[in-house]
């Protein structure tokens, strides 16, 4: 499927990933400050609620990637970026580790850092 830029969009065939049973612990390095959190929590909530500071500009809708994080350990328990993610990823040229905690939604234990940590 192509946007409106006429990029090819990575299509996901993986089924979805059910979040593991109870809470997920966060934790947010260098701090090492850990949170528990209910799964399908956004990232970008656990960070608030772990009172981080977190950069954003556009109120949540996976436009400004300023909500970047570095996924350390536990990609696996992330949910799988939406379509809205794929665009930002491509469009500001994320690594493979990084996600934007404003679309991730945690589905287990994760560990986490931002270069403003």
């Amino acid at each position: 499927m192509a946007n409106a830029d006429n990029e090819q969009l990575p299509l996901f065939e993986l089924p979805p990933i059910t979040p593991k049973p109870g809470p997920a612990t966060v934790t947010f390095l260098p701090s090492k400050k850990s949170i528990s959190v209910e799964a399908r929590t956004l990232l970008l909530e656990a960070i608030r609620e772990a009172r981080l500071p977190v950069a954003q500009s556009c109120g949540g809708f996976g436009i400004c990637s300023w909500c970047k994080v570095r996924v350390i350990e536990g990609s696996q328990n992330l949910s799988m970026p939406s379509r809205v993610e794929q665009r930002l990823m491509q469009r500001q040229s994320f690594k493979p580790e990084e996600r934007a905690s404003c679309q991730a939604e945690i589905l287990g234990d994760v560990t986490v850092t931002t270069t403003y940590w």
